[in-house]
């Protein structure tokens, strides 16, 4: 006796019978307004007004000193011109009482003409800062032209804001002789 799915066995649902006409075109339309939505979201600035991301808002990422002050501290920072090449090094402080992961100094280097920066994000050594501990960090780039200078900052590897930093470099004191002229 052959199976006959119609007269052996049958479920009675609510929509049983019942032309779905319309399914298929609300679901492409649906669909189709997804769409169109996240392009819109990738695309202009349709995110930034639903999403509340701004600096502002991002800042809570950044630990407070104890003071109220500045969370890093420039300890260090050293550079080697030769030319087109360029070297610089440094170590930072983290002044609050949380260790802060994932920090990156980013260096934009400059040369003279100002049409070609090189801007490069180098992770702190170590990755974890605790509470006074102290990173280093060195960025090195031929550029095209000759070098011009250079801007060091820091923030967390995963974007946002930068981070605010105090410069508490020692003082460099550089004494150059001059010779006495003998009479």
């Amino acid at each position: 006796m052959p199976f006959d799915k119609e007269k052996d066995f049958h479920l009675d649902l609510t929509f049983t019978g019942k032309q779905k006409r319309s399914a298929r075109p609300v679901g492409i339309g649906v669909a189709a307004a997804l769409i169109l939505f996240i392009i819109l979201t990738m695309t202009t600035s349709v995110a930034s007004k639903i999403l509340p991301m701004s600096d502002e808002y991002l800042l809570v990422m950044i630990p407070p000193a104890p003071d109220g002050g500045e969370a890093l501290s420039l300890k260090s920072l050293k550079h080697e011109i030769d030319g087109k090449m360029i070297s610089v090094s440094g170590s930072v402080m983290n002044r609050t009482q949380q260790t802060m992961s994932g920090v990156v100094a980013v260096v934009e280097m400059q040369e003279t003409t100002g049409r070609f920066p090189q801007t490069q994000e180098i992770p702190l050594q170590p990755p974890d800062l605790p509470p006074q501990g102290v990173g280093t960090f060195m960025a090195m780039a031929t550029l095209q032209e000759n070098v011009g200078g250079y801007i060091v900052k820091f923030r967390f590897s995963d974007g946002g804001p930068f981070i605010p930093h105090k410069d508490e470099r020692e003082p460099t004191l550089t004494i150059t002789p001059q010779p006495i002229p003998l009479k």
